[in-house]
């Protein structure tokens, strides 16, 4: 089963009912500050409310994402009593769906949320639905007129995050829904599995160091500031073989500079270093090179990890890929993710600001190398009456766009304008 689309309203810069379809390659393009963030991060967000496990119905900080100081951050415009509402869809091999949603009531005066509505549907079930009917936000278990097909019931609830206790199934056996009770209670478990696999890498990755202690482990993850690449490297240049190490080394030279990327034993310790490819004696370390070649080295690494081991993270959410990177090498950065989105399973939302990312994405699609259907594309921008708006951009199997904004990388075009005004004008 797989995530394939997010849900929400009145959420952060969101004020209107907004869904963001979700492919194996889902972009997401817009100005500063204009929400892609918040839709990206979404999945991460989820990942803790609908795990079972969340002591409210949404935390703030997830696996050190930072999501806001207080609940007031998540509602659009800061609406003291607001409510916000999330929600997701999931599909299986044979298009079963599932679809979940809450909204979430912020109540001023005590400072907690509770969860106002909830709604869980399944291909092939009735619906079910929860509503609260409470007068003090401090009840838990608290009173919820639950509906389904056609049946109501008054009865007391308690949520762990988004998801209602599993005691719900306990009610649903005494109204003779016991297929009901069995359905939802599969479906639960399954949506809290799908989430569990989520990944984030940060748009500010850490920077390297000169000398690292070699891993007691194995990891399998360059972790959310992508601090964990050089140990994986290291677990993976001594007790793997080092095919991991040969794919990163050859695409850096391939792509930035002509230089292979090694590790050099100090003792305990190893660094990472590029070495002269005339004079492999030459070698540079890492913390000595530009920016740009530090910073992409854990997407590189998370990357050839998963092509050498077939492990995934499942949903994998990258901010800004590119960032420090020569515009020339974006392209490059792209076939990475266009190459595993091919691959069963792997899903990644790409929070970019690069007009090369989206170009090789679409010539890739021109060239018949990447089916059109495994991509989507989304430009966030303001809204007219405020707030911000999704808007989707298909892309044909032309690599052409349908409907191209106004606004969407048009800088260059506009640079060029003003250059050709100014040079009539001093003519």
């Amino acid at each position: 089963m797989e995530l394939v689309e997010l849900r929400f309203e009145n959420y952060k810069a969101f004020h209107r009912p907004a869904s963001l379809e979700l492919r194996p390659l889902t972009l997401l393009i817009g100005r500063n500050s204009a929400g892609k963030s918040a839709a990206a991060r979404l999945p991460l967000l989820l990942s803790r409310a609908l795990s079972g496990r969340a002591e409210s119905p949404v935390e703030l900080e997830v696996d050190g994402v930072d999501f806001g100081a207080s609940f007031l951050d998540l509602i659009h415009n800061r609406t003291p009593h607001g409510a916000i509402g999330l929600g997701a869809a999931f599909e299986d091999d044979t298009e079963r769906r599932v679809e979940v949603w809450a909204k979430i009531q912020h109540v001023s005066e005590y400072m907690l949320q509770v969860v106002s509505a909830f709604e869980l549907r399944v291909t092939g079930a009735p619906s079910l639905k929860l509503t609260w009917i409470g007068t003090n936000p401090l009840e838990d278990p608290a009173p919820y007129r639950l509906q389904l097909d056609g049946a109501t019931r008054e009865v007391n609830v308690a949520f762990r995050g988004l998801l209602p206790d599993p005691t719900i199934f306990a009610h649903l056996h005494r109204m003779g829904m016991t297929p009901s009770a069995m359905v939802f209670a599969e479906f639960t478990m399954l949506v809290s599995t799908v989430l569990a696999r989520v990944g984030y890498l940060g748009p500010f990755r850490e920077a390297p160091q000169r000398l690292y202690r070699f891993p007691g482990g194995n990891p399998e993850s360059v972790g959310r500031r992508g601090a964990n690449a050089p140990a994986l490297l290291a677990a993976d240049y001594l007790r793997r073989r080092g095919e991991v190490l040969q794919r990163v080394s050859e695409w850096y030279q391939r792509h930035l500079g002509g230089w292979p990327l090694s590790i050099t034993r100090q003792g305990d310790s190893f660094s990472v270093v590029l070495r002269n490819p005339t004079n492999p004696a030459i070698e540079v370390n890492i913390a000595d090179v530009g920016t740009g070649l530090s910073q992409v080295l854990p997407l590189v690494v998370q990357r050839q990890f998963e092509v050498v081991t077939g492990k995934t993270s499942g949903i994998e959410i990258v901010e800004q890929p590119e960032l420090h990177l020569h515009p020339g090498a974006h392209g490059d950065l792209a076939d990475l993710y266009i190459e595993a989105a091919k691959q069963q399973g792997a899903r990644f939302i790409i929070e970019t600001h690069s007009e090369n990312f989206v170009l090789r994405v679409r010539r890739r699609i021109a060239e018949k190398q990447l089916d059109p259907e495994r991509v989507s594309l989304y430009w966030v921008d303001d809204a007219p009456q405020g707030g911000s708006d999704l808007k989707r951009i298909e892309i044909l199997p032309t690599g052409d766009v349908s409907d191209w904004p106004r606004g969407v990388f048009s800088e260059d075009f506009e640079e060029a304008k003003a250059i050709r005004a100014a040079q009539r004008e001093h003519a």
